[in-house]
């Protein structure tokens, strides 16, 4: 919505028009005092001196007599004027310096001379033509200047009874027609670009509103998932506890653990789009050595394919790729999701081959392939081609819009070839690396039997917080919960503890975050604290330096594993 003040586009152009006229005059009163310095010199023969020297100081004056009379009066110049005042002030001025010109030019006619009239034409001329570019900024000046500058000597001339004198005065006359008409077109084109560029700088002014509006809309939507993040996590957090809690393998808990992966897998993945939309996603590349990460992938999923009864094989590889292992691993295990899950007969090859100075990654499948009208379609959020019933155990249609953000943050160009009814390559092209010596990091198993220690649970969710209880307890660990930073900071206090596990975002003044550094604080010999949390922040990234971070929900057997490796690391002999 315009501001009430705001100035219409014609007011603004007509403003700027003043502006530049303004500065423009302020330039063209050295030349023009020089010029008549030189025709008062090339006059200096035919008229006293002191004829002369009171014309150049009466010139001087026509110039100066605006602040000379503001002077004398004692008036401030500070005043602001308007764009119509300063208008009216320059047409005034112009006024009275042709005027000045113009009858001096008449008093100084000197037709008995053979020089002194060119000169006098001469330099009209060249006031005349030279007022142009600044008067063009707000023509009703050059309509007041140029005939009241030329006319009288124009007329003067005509009224000699010589031929010379005659001939001037009538040239004079046709370049007055002349440097009117041309002032005319220089002012339309001036007026043209000035009304140009206030039109650019507008649409320049609302091009940055939008953009601005584009970034807040969003934070607003990060902010959205954020919080979507947090309270979607919780219930679903209470609910993989229970589950892991309750024994049997009966087909309801099977179902169950089913509907609880599936909604897991959806929130992960727009977390992951919302994610790399907002920026809060960043690459670190490093030298990865490729067949690691692909036979790690492929005993993965191995069990997925067998269960389908698909092959799934690992070209051999001994090279090297410049990128970010983690971000690499998921672009990854997407694609190889999707090549099993569209595929019945055959198998999927996980492949790389040379392509130029770098490598080419391949997820090769013999599944139902992907008409060439819908390459650019699949990369769209919820787009599936063949599961119009939306069946979730086929997917969401997210993992290909990832597959494609990720990939472009890290720089990777993604290629699909397909043939319907034969299958599909997705490749990934990768900058070669150097092999590293650094040994690459192996996972800890996770030991069996029950766990010993003493845990403190900080949680304000009521659900989440007894369903940990039960699960910790049910490993054998003596547990103590908090609902707020208040209550666990009294437990600290009065019980000593293995470890500490708190949600980060906490009733009151203090978080999670807060409540692990006074823990570490009050506690010099605790064996281990972390976060989980549900939160979907750039914050992660300060907790990450100093604790560790399980997202919710967590699976059991992550928590269990992380519990088991630091209180067994840390036993004492």
């Amino acid at each position: 919505m315009k501001a009430p003040d705001a100035a219409a586009p014609s007011d603004r152009v007509f403003a700027d028009s003043i502006g530049s006229l303004s500065r423009a005059l302020r330039g063209s009163v050295v030349s023009n005092l020089v010029a008549a310095s030189l025709l008062a010199w090339a006059m200096h023969g035919g008229h006293p001196a002191g004829v002369l020297a009171a014309w150049l100081a009466g010139l001087a004056l026509v110039h100066t007599w605006r602040p000379l009379l503001r002077a004398v009066l004692r008036q401030s110049s500070s005043e602001p004027l308007t764009a119509a005042r300063k208008a009216r002030r320059v047409e005034v001025d112009a006024l009275i310096l042709a005027a000045y010109w113009g009858a001096s030019s008449v008093m100084f006619f000197h037709p008995g001379s053979s020089l002194e009239p060119f000169y006098w034409a001469l330099v009209l001329g060249g006031t005349a033509a030279g007022s142009i570019g600044a008067h063009a900024h707000h023509p009703r000046v050059m309509w007041i200047f140029l005939p009241t500058l030329i006319a009288p000597f124009a007329l003067r001339a005509l009224l000699e009874s010589d031929s010379d004198s005659r001939f001037l005065g009538a040239g004079m006359l046709l370049l007055l027609v002349y440097l009117l008409y041309y002032g005319k077109q220089h002012a339309r084109t001036l007026q043209r670009m000035i009304a140009l560029r206030h039109e650019n700088s507008a649409l320049v002014e609302e091009l940055q509103s939008q953009a601005h509006a584009l970034r807040e809309a969003n934070a607003a939507k990060s902010r959205f998932f954020a919080a979507a993040s947090h309270d979607l996590r919780q219930p679903l957090q209470a609910m993989g506890l229970y589950l892991s809690v309750l024994q049997g393998d009966g087909p309801t808990l099977a179902r169950m653990g089913e509907c609880m992966d599936s909604l897991d897998r959806l929130l992960a993945q727009v977390m992951d789009l919302s994610r790399l939309d907002s920026g809060q996603t960043t690459a670190h590349p490093e030298p990865v050595a490729l067949q690691p990460l692909l036979q790690r992938l492929a005993d993965t999923y191995e069990a997925a394919a067998r269960k389908k009864g698909l092959q799934l094989r690992v070209h051999p590889t001994t090279a090297w790729a410049q990128s970010d292992p983690l971000l690499l691993e998921r672009v990854l295990a997407n694609l190889l999701t999707n090549a099993i899950r569209y595929t019945e007969h055959g198998g999927v090859l996980l492949g790389v081959r040379r392509a130029g100075a770098g490598l080419r990654l391949c997820v090769v499948d013999t599944g139902i392939g992907i008409p060439n009208e819908a390459y650019e379609a699949v990369f769209e959020e919820f787009v599936q081609l063949n599961n119009a019933e939306r069946n979730p155990e086929r997917g969401h249609g997210l993992g290909l819009p990832t597959v494609r953000r990720i990939a472009a943050l890290l720089g990777h160009p993604v290629g699909l070839r397909s043939r319907v009814g034969r299958g599909s390559v997705f490749s990934l092209d990768l900058p070669s690396a150097k092999p590293s010596d650094a040994p690459a990091p192996r996972a800890q198993p996770a030991a069996a039997g029950r766990l010993q220690g003493r845990v403190l649970v900080v949680e304000d969710n009521s659900l989440v917080r007894d369903a940990l209880l039960t699960l910790l307890e049910g490993w054998g660990l003596e547990v103590t919960t908090a609902p707020d930073a208040p209550g666990a900071l009294l437990a600290l206090r009065t019980t000593a503890f293995d470890a500490v596990l708190s949600d980060w975002r906490l009733p009151g003044a203090e978080d999670g975050l807060a409540v692990l550094r006074q823990a570490g604080v009050l506690q010099p010999g605790l064996k281990l604290a972390a976060m989980i949390t549900g939160e979907d922040t750039q914050r992660m990234a300060e907790a990450q330096q100093d604790f560790p971070v399980l997202r919710k929900p967590v699976r059991p057997l992550r928590l269990r594993a992380l519990l088991e490796r630091y209180l067994r690391e840390h036993k004492a002999p």
